[in-house]
């Protein structure tokens, strides 16, 4: 390797590796828009069961479910996050990409337990 290579690998070595956007959420910071946001329908446990949830034509996600989370990739609940899945509004210009990042990791420590 030229000394020129070896520095850029010594430099990327140096960096760590890259963290993933989950790996790098502020999971507190998602809890206090969860509760903002999420709670009146998912509920404080994340079971679909909140104050809210009777009310909606359909049955909110349930976060604590394994099974059915592990079939949910990050891209589709950011997706929802951000343009809504009726009756749940759209939060696209409202939250920003860093705290649906976040919310997405925090929704991720329900079925984590």
């Amino acid at each position: 390797m030229t000394r020129l290579r070896l520095l850029i690998f010594a430099d990327a070595l140096a960096a760590g590796p890259a963290l993933s956007p989950a790996e790098a959420a502020d999971v507190a910071n998602g809890k206090k828009v969860y509760v903002d946001k999420c709670l009146r329908c998912h509920g404080e446990k994340g079971k679909g069961d909140g104050p809210k949830a009777s009310a909606l034509p359909k049955k909110a996600l349930d976060y604590t479910d394994r099974k059915k989370m592990a079939e949910v990739p990050d891209a589709q609940l950011k997706q929802v996050l951000l343009e809504g899945n009726n009756p749940m509004p759209a939060y696209k210009g409202r939250l920003s990409n860093k705290d649906v990042d976040d919310v997405v990791a925090y929704i991720r420590s329900f079925s984590a337990k």
